[in-house]
């Protein structure tokens, strides 16, 4: 998938010609309802023998427009590019959202930007899709303008699953309460978070138990607590134990750690990306008297871990971030 940033000097002040069939979202999560869009987007396009494309925001419009209630993402922009290519696109487009974009009126983001600049024949969207200028635009408009402009509009409906609407905002529910079944069921893959692996403080390996420190690209997680899970890293799946907590043994604070130990591996992984998914929850966090008890019950926990992980589909295909 090729990736495009911005609307400045990197696009064409005018497309050579109408050759994309486009689909316009923040797409976090790129949950099933998001993949049904994206199949019908890239189905239509190789029946014509155009180009697929994403036009899609570095970060949700929520952090310009409602600073004090920004929506947390589900998914950073680089886990984001990784799920859309799986999907078969062809082009992401990925705008910031500031307030020049912000500003825009309705008509000119599609005669100006999906038009004129990306070359658009076709538009795929939601029912509830707005856009432009205080978010006045709406589909309403678009069927107005894609008589005018001549363009192919498909306004979707709600994805639902037995008797739900799949969205972004209930997935994030989900995995903060620590519904996993729920969520994964919603995303159509398993709960995932991504990160680097950032150098911690060796507490894991006084333990016994060297861990892999995760600093998340994201900010909804599942709750603290261990978790069987697969760890994805330089190519390869490994079973692992993933702790998210607080570590309350040994430490007086509030601040959240990810920590991710590599079942039978004595990898090198520092420095590189690292994506966990999560299979189940085994125990929430909780303090212990002592280091012994804690060693004791990480022995365990890492038992019951194999045993969930046994029973579980390592994943087949995946890829470096």
């Amino acid at each position: 998938m090729r990736i495009v940033y911005g609307i400045g000097p990197g696009f064409r002040q005018t497309a050579p010609r109408r050759d994309k069939v486009i689909t316009v979202g923040v797409f976090d999560g790129v949950h099933r309802g998001h993949q049904y869009i994206l199949g019908r987007v890239v189905a239509e396009a190789r029946a014509r023998g155009l180009k697929s494309a994403v036009v899609t925001f570095s970060l949700h419009p929520s952090h310009l427009v409602r600073r004090h209630e920004k929506t947390p993402h589900l998914m950073s922009l680089r886990h984001k590019l990784h799920y859309l290519a799986e999907a078969g696109i062809d082009i992401c487009y990925v705008l910031d959202f500031n307030r020049s974009l912000a500003a825009m009126p309705p008509e000119d983001f599609v005669a100006k930007i999906l038009i004129g600049r990306m070359g658009m024949a076709s538009l795929y969207v939601g029912e509830d899709f707005v856009f432009g200028r205080g978010g006045r635009g709406s589909v309403d408009d678009l069927r107005r303008f894609c008589r005018r402009m001549d363009f192919s509009l498909h306004v979707i409906k709600p994805h639902r699953i037995s008797g739900g609407v799949v969205s972004s905002t209930v997935i994030r529910s989900q995995i903060r309460r620590g519904d996993l079944v729920a969520a994964q069921k919603f995303l159509g893959r398993p709960v995932a978070l991504l990160g680097r692996v950032i150098k911690g403080d060796g507490r894991g390996r006084l333990l016994g138990f060297p861990t892999a420190n995760i600093l998340a690209e994201h900010e909804v997680l599942v709750p603290d607590g261990i978790y069987a899970a697969w760890a994805l890293c330089g190519g390869r799946a490994y079973a692992a134990a993933v702790y998210l907590g607080t570590r309350p043994t040994f430490y007086a604070g509030d601040k959240r750690h990810i920590e991710v130990f590599l079942i039978g591996a004595r990898r090198n992984v520092y420095g590189k990306m690292m994506e966990v998914r999560f299979a189940r929850r085994v125990r929430p966090d909780r303090r212990f008297p002592d280091a012994g008890r804690l060693i004791s019950q990480i022995k365990k926990d890492i038992q019951q871990v194999r045993g969930i992980l046994s029973s579980s589909s390592k994943p087949r295909m995946f890829a470096s971030f």
